[in-house]
């Protein structure tokens, strides 16, 4: 995987752990954790706890597993060999 190729992985990896985050965070806001709670708890403004769940490209990798420890979660990243998870795929199918 190369160039346009390796640039929409990194894209969809992104935009997962974006996606991630937010559903995690949606669950904690049912359960009274507001974006100022958040904000409190890793020690940066509001504003920026806003941004960060609004614009996936503004929420970094640190930002990520700041924001999920905060909420009470690991971000955990795999690295896999395209053919084992080829492999995997075919089989769930």
């Amino acid at each position: 995987m190369r160039g346009e190729g390796a640039a929409a992985e990194a894209e969809r990896v992104q935009f997962e752990v974006w996606r991630m985050i937010g559903r995690v965070f949606e669950t904690c806001r049912a359960n009274g954790l507001s974006q100022s709670d958040l904000a409190r708890r890793l020690g940066v403004p509001r504003g920026q706890v806003c941004l960060w769940l609004r614009d996936r490209e503004r929420m970094t990798l640190k930002a990520a597993v700041r924001l999920a420890d905060a909420m009470g979660h690991d971000l955990d990243v795999r690295l896999v060999r395209r053919a084992t998870l080829r492999a995997a795929q075919v089989e769930a199918q």
